[in-house]
């Protein structure tokens, strides 16, 4: 990457110099300029106002500040730029505060219901964990505000209104457990997991539904609530169940407590866990590396990044104290579907960005690929899973 120009970062490959702001938002939205377009000499600049809710504080905090600094990544370039082109011509800059739900559903709803109610407001970027997002689901269909979300969990009931740009449990855990069975050879699993975080309970019972498939057993399976801090209750049960591997579903907050007081035990076996959290460099020095030859899975391999991935998440960790994660580009790919929905509405209706939105089929600057039908449900159908095994403070090698 030559010189310091950050906007080169998430811009189509090309030969050349660097890319300014304003071509870096031309690509970005899709809008590839060409002799032929005139843009009007004075056309008008609507401010576009999206919410954001994220857990800024609390056991998901890791994830829903990688998100907001993804999400104001996105922001930031396109304002920077003047901001982005419908296909119609109108300009939009993004106006955007993120919230705080913490690790409250019932703070996630209030602030939905906050946005939802403000007419200004057009659509709504996450939240990333579970424990926020599935609660607003319903919700989402009553108040008809499209909100793109992150979190994995398990949903039972959608509405058209409520998306997520990232793969599930449901689609990675079977990844990881398949890739494990296969270099470990695990015969004798044991689960802990946090029973009051969707996400995490939903990955447990993917573990209960695998083992038929992959010819193990499940000789523990405990769980725990979010926020506590003594597990020898279920850890003593796992010892004595003498598991040959075990699934830690539970966010970084509460992991950096169960890893050290698996190994304190004397339980030396392989660990695996969900959404990338063992590749969390707050997960490594929370545990002083005791997560090392763990696995996990990643939606991208950051590590293997090339081009403009790689310009992208150069540029990002020299703008923020915490390293990128795929949490990071969750929150920015989320930004940039909402903005190819209003470019191609040539609207910021709401009942037109979900029209997009329902529909939508696209390749974010990242190279995410971004697929919705819903109905039946907002999930990517087209997402991607890396299973990687740990060796070091956000450094793994990739195992599929």
């Amino acid at each position: 990457m030559t010189g310091s120009d950050p906007f080169r970062a998430v811009c189509p490959a090309a030969p050349g110099p660097a890319l300014g702001r304003r071509r870096f938002v031309a690509l970005a939205g899709g809008l590839l300029a060409a002799p032929a377009i005139v843009r009007p000499a004075r056309a008008a600049t609507t401010a576009v106002k999206f919410g954001q809710i994220e857990p800024l504080t609390g056991p998901s905090a890791a994830y829903g500040l990688r998100s907001r600094d993804g999400a104001r990544v996105a922001v930031d370039t396109i304002n920077a730029a003047g901001g982005f082109h419908d296909s119609k011509g109108n300009v939009y800059t993004i106006d955007m505060q993120p919230d705080d739900m913490a690790n409250d559903p019932r703070q996630a709803i209030t602030l939905y219901r906050q946005q939802a109610l403000d007419p200004a407001v057009r659509a709504t970027i996450g939240p990333t964990n579970s424990v926020g997002y599935v609660p607003l689901v319903p919700i989402a269909g009553q108040l008809r505000l499209v909100f793109v979300g992150e979190a994995g969990a398990p949903v039972k009931r959608w509405t058209p209104w409520a998306y997520r740009v990232d793969p599930v449990g449901g689609t990675a855990v079977p990844v990881v457990l398949t890739a494990v069975a296969n270099k470990e050879h695990f015969k004798r699993l044991g689960i802990i997991y946090d029973q009051t975080q969707d996400a995490q309970a939903g990955d447990a019972e993917v573990c209960r539904q695998m083992k038929g498939k992959l010819g193990y057993d499940i000789v523990a399976d405990e769980a725990f609530s979010s926020g506590g801090q003594d597990f020898s209750p279920q850890i003593a049960t796992i010892k004595n169940a003498r598991p040959d591997a075990i699934y830690v579903a539970s966010t970084t907050g509460d992991g950096v407590k169960v890893v050290p007081q698996l190994r304190a035990a004397g339980i030396d076996v392989p660990l695996m866990t969900g959404y990338g959290a063992f590749e969390d460099p707050l997960y490594w020095n929370g545990t002083n590396g005791l997560i090392k030859g763990n696995y996990t899975w990643l939606a991208q391999d950051l590590s293997a990044a090339k081009g403009d991935l790689r310009n992208w998440l150069d540029e990002y960790n020299k703008k923020f104290e915490n390293k990128a994660t795929s949490y990071s580009t969750y929150g920015f790919d989320a930004v940039m579907s909402v903005v190819e929905c209003i470019k191609r509405a040539a609207s910021i209706e709401r009942d037109k960005i979900q029209e997009v939105m329902a529909s939508l089929d696209y390749q974010s600057p990242l190279g995410t690929h971004v697929t919705f039908k819903n109905p039946p449900n907002g999930e990517n159908l087209t997402p991607t899973v890396t299973v990687v095994q740990v060796t070091g403070p956000g450094t793994y090698t990739a195992v599929s």
